[in-house]
């Protein structure tokens, strides 16, 4: 039977310098020399010890199930795992299998019963170790973080600044931002993120504007373990813009006849009065009027229910009609709200937790009181990060003042494809209501009974 030398390199740069990998070929083919272990046969690994999903390591526990090795050496028990659950486990299939375990360094046969002893007690302290090395790296890496520092890939949009901060790549903020204006005016996020891809020659993921408008990079903030650190860089989009292009990103998409390319000047706007349901645009032609559109719901068509319909031009004059008749007095303008308040109390919080920590390391305060105040800490941050997520979500009434007096001067005035960016810009809901006329059966007439804006 063979002896197994399983070496383990923690980097491909170590595998390729050489340095560790031929020190352990070394010691390892002087140890069975000197032990007297004969027909070696070389394993070799790079990768992480807190795994044992390695190629070669699986390679050789699959010989040594195989019964074709009875030894196996390794220079120290950390190259096998640093798990002491995992080491546990190999000694115990490799018990059951009559093949022994031997680290050249620690000096340790696991055929001796003092031999397995020593071997669970080093495994034990090598599991420590990582978990404490793990830990240090944890609290450094968010120590940085509450200094602004970007740790990671730099995000599109953004370019490291000599201090390790991000700073603004205008040629690649240009292109979000001009993808984010073409989803402002009514576009969806697959064809948007197609376009421009294709535009500027980019090899951006499926779906890879969704997760980007969520991303705390985007607007000036680091998140790092689940927490947020606000305003550690500049933000390519505000607060308010990424709010309003998630709350397009959750809205229910609606159906698309073939009729039209992003034609409709009421995409997603208009909801069925019966189940809720965004109406799609169809057309209709007619020989001395022209192209004459309408919406429809789908839903209630393919579950054969009375369909709804409703023509664009009744739409169009029941939103002016209810601009007209909307009372600019009883708009109140309300004072901006700063967030800026909140923040300065986010870091307050850090700093009040950071002093605790070193009042616990110095004995000057108990578990239990560090455990009720870190409680405390933590219970008041997630009431401010709450309020800070409402604040901007939606249009100010000093908004909707500037949407109401430019929607009566200069609507009818605009063209089909600046209506249709007006409405996917600042409006996010239409409802109407139809009424049958007086001496119709099937004529109806329509009213804009709300309007809801981003």
């Amino acid at each position: 039977m063979a002896t197994a030398i399983y070496i383990r390199v923690s980097t491909e740069m170590q595998e390729k310098e050489g340095v560790s990998l031929e020190t352990q070929q070394e010691q390892l083919h002087a140890y069975c020399k000197f032990k007297g272990l004969k027909n070696i046969i070389e394993y070799v690994d790079v990768g992480s010890a807190r795994t044992t999903n390695r190629p070669n390591f699986k390679k050789m526990m699959s010989d040594v199930k195989s019964k074709r090795i009875s030894n196996v050496v390794v220079l120290k028990l950390d190259r096998l795992t640093r798990s002491i659950v995992d080491l546990n486990n190999l000694i115990k299939q490799l018990n059951d299998i009559d093949c022994a375990l031997h680290s050249a360094i620690e000096n340790i046969d696991t055929k001796t019963a003092t031999g397995r002893m020593i071997i669970n007690l080093i495994g034990t302290f090598a599991q420590w170790e990582s978990e404490t090395i793990s830990e240090r790296v944890t609290i450094t890496m968010m120590t940085n973080a509450k200094k602004g520092i970007w740790q990671g890939t730099v995000p599109f949009g953004f370019k490291m600044g000599k201090d390790k901060r991000l700073e603004i790549n205008e040629k690649e903020a240009k292109i979000l931002r001009e993808a984010f204006d073409m989803i402002k005016d009514g576009y969806s996020f697959s064809h948007t993120e197609q376009y421009i891809s294709d535009k500027y020659s980019l090899s951006w993921r499926e779906n890879y504007l969704r997760r980007k408008v969520r991303s705390e990079s985007l607007i000036g903030n680091i998140k790092r373990n689940d927490k947020i650190i606000y305003n550690t860089h500049p933000a390519i989009i505000s607060k308010k813009e990424q709010n309003e292009l998630i709350k397009r990103l959750e809205e229910n998409t609606s159906a698309r006849t073939s009729t039209s390319n992003h034609d409709d000047l009421f995409r997603r706007k208009i909801k069925c009065t019966d189940c809720n349901y965004n109406l799609a645009l169809s057309t209709s032609y007619q020989s001395k009027k022209g192209k004459r559109y309408y919406y429809k719901c789908n839903q209630c068509f393919n579950r054969n229910n009375k369909t709804i319909s409703v023509s664009e031009k009744n739409i169009l004059i029941g939103l002016r009609s209810y601009f007209d008749n909307i009372k600019l007095d009883n708009i109140t303008i309300d004072e901006e709200k700063d967030t800026s308040v909140l923040v300065d109390k986010l870091h307050d919080i850090e700093s009040k937790r950071d002093r605790i920590q070193r009042a616990w390391i110095d004995n000057l305060m108990s578990d239990e009181d560090l455990k009720k105040y870190q409680n405390e800490l933590e219970k008041e941050r997630a009431e401010i990060e709450n309020e800070l997520s409402k604040l901007e979500t939606s249009a100010t009434n000093e908004d909707i003042k500037n949407i109401v007096i430019n929607m009566r001067i200069a609507f009818d005035h605009l063209t089909r494809e600046e209506k249709r960016s007006f409405v996917q810009r600042f409006i996010k809901r239409i409802e109407f209501e139809r009424t049958l006329a007086v001496g119709y059966k099937k004529k109806y007439k329509y009213k804009v009974t709300n309007v809801e804006f981003y």
